[in-house]
């Protein structure tokens, strides 16, 4: 009776902190769309720049009615929020109504669809960089954990440190140019390209072999991120007295990495593989742009150089509503790996 009074204050105890930590996202999410809209707000007026400055102040005041650029701040800003609620009134009876994020400034495009077309192409290109970044970077820093020390673990934690420190933009440059232009007779690459290329006799085909550069260049500082955290995490597990009371008995390396040292060691890559997820889906603007990778990366970067706010703001709400929810969900794994959590989360 005891222990099962105990599993379930600890239940009671994790579900608080879940509760309070996704109500610690939602107000992230809110003060990320805020900072946007009040950051564009303070920007000239959309509607004159629409028009353009030659235009009549009675066409520009129209297109400020269209859009309810001629409403006070604080009325536009509730009425964006009113637009990310799904449920309302749909005629006469209340149900789900879906989300609406407005339209384009300049395609007059329901913000939504544009970011439901570009963002499968994002996703498929984060989750490729992810998934390249974790395999070789899981079974590298594996690797290094048993060789911790030696000249080449040094040589490889220094390339990394080096995967770390370069910007996007830079390595999106340089891995275009050297596979797409100089080693093209080797690689077969092209140095631009979308997900999808139109064949003058069979019609629109995927292009896959678009997908390997820039997935390559957005997963060099995941990989590294990646690579130094499960070297440093699993030399720490594998100086544990358990681990070496496992080696006296003579368990072998690959049981050991396996079944004692791959569990504990993998935390800390958790919370690393969320994080970057997440944030590829905002820094891919710049390896697409220099890709020509039509995602949710060129729309926005398209939007923030033509000062279409609606369609940054969306951009804003799908990678900060990412953020929250892949933390919320790797908490919520980290009670499954790693019971302690429980106990020191509720403290």
């Amino acid at each position: 009776m005891g222990l099962a009074r105990c599993a379930e204050l600890g239940g009671s105890e994790s579900s608080k902190l879940m509760v309070r930590r996704l109500l610690h996202g939602l107000g992230v999410l809110w003060g990320a769309l805020t900072l946007v809209f009040v950051l564009f707000s303070m920007a000239p007026d959309p509607a004159r720049q629409l028009a353009g400055q030659n235009e009549s102040e009675e066409v520009v005041q129209a297109i400020r009615v269209k859009y309810g650029l001629d409403q006070p701040l604080p009325i536009r800003y509730a009425r964006f929020f009113e637009g990310m609620i799904p449920v309302g009134q749909d005629g006469e009876h209340w149900g789900w109504v879906g989300i609406d994020l407005g339209r384009s400034f300049l395609t007059d495009r329901p913000v939504k669809d544009a970011i439901l077309s570009a963002l499968p192409a994002t996703v498929l290109l984060a989750l490729t960089a992810m998934f390249l970044a974790l395999l070789l970077g899981l079974c590298i820093g594996f690797g290094l954990s048993l060789i911790a020390g030696s000249a080449l673990d040094r040589a490889v934690l220094g390339l990394a440190a080096l995967g770390m420190s370069a910007p996007s933009f830079v390595m999106a440059i340089v891995v275009s140019w050297l596979f797409g232009s100089v080693w093209n007779h080797w690689t077969g690459l092209p140095m631009t390209g979308g997900l999808w290329r139109v064949h003058p006799f069979e019609g629109p085909e995927l292009a896959w072999d678009h997908l390997i550069l820039p997935a390559l260049t957005l997963g060099i500082r995941p990989l590294a991120v990646v690579v130094q955290l499960t070297r440093n995490s699993a030399v720490e597990v594998l100086g544990t007295s358990y681990v070496r009371t496992a080696r006296s008995k003579g368990i072998s390396t690959s049981r050991l990495l396996t079944h004692h040292v791959f569990r504990n060691a993998l935390n800390p890559v958790l919370t690393a593989a969320s994080g970057w997820f997440a944030s590829m889906l905002a820094g891919a603007v710049f390896v697409e742009y220099v890709f020509g990778w039509q995602g949710m990366g060129m729309l926005m970067f398209r939007a923030l150089e033509q000062s279409d706010m609606p369609v940054v703001l969306g951009c804003v709400m799908v990678v900060a509503t990412t953020f929250v929810v892949v933390n919320f969900f790797v908490d919520a794994a980290y009670t499954v790996l790693d019971p302690r959590v429980k106990l020191s989360g509720a403290r």
